[in-house]
C-alpha cells in the first residue's frame, strides 16, 4: 500500500492570459504551468479572507502580464510536484495553492 506525500512546493512562470468570468471567478494561462487554470473566487459565498486574497492576485496578475513578470504560486496538497498541472485544472483546490509572489 502507498501512502501519497503531500509536501509544499512552488512553481513559477508567465502569465499568457487572465480571464474573469460573469461569476467572479479567476482563471488564467501562465506559461510552464497550467492553461486556463481555476485560481480564485472574487466573490466566494461565504466572503471572508479568500475574497480579499483573490482581489490581490487577481490585481497582481494583470500587473504580471502587463509588465511580462513571472509569478510563482505555492502549493501545499500537491502529491504532483511537478510544474505542468494541465487544462482547465483548479490550482486551488486540487493543487492546495495558497501563496504567491510577484517577480522573483
Amino acid at each position: 500500500m502507498s501512502t501519497p506525500v503531500w509536501a509544499n512546493h512552488y512553481c513559477a512562470g508567465t502569465i499568457k492570459n487572465v480571464q474573469l468570468n460573469r461569476g467572479g471567478e479567476v482563471y488564467a494561462t501562465i506559461n510552464n504551468l497550467a492553461s486556463n487554470a481555476f485560481l480564485c473566487d472574487l466573490s466566494p459565498a461565504d466572503g471572508g479572507n479568500d475574497a480579499e486574497f483573490c482581489k490581490a492576485l487577481y490585481s497582481s496578475l494583470l500587473l504580471a502580464q502587463t509588465t511580462q513578470q513571472s509569478v510563482t504560486f505555492w502549493f501545499d496538497i500537491d502529491t504532483d510536484k511537478s510544474c505542468s498541472k494541465g487544462d482547465w485544472v483548479n490550482l486551488y483546490k486540487n493543487h492546495g495553492l495558497y501563496h504567491f509572489m510577484l517577480g522573483g
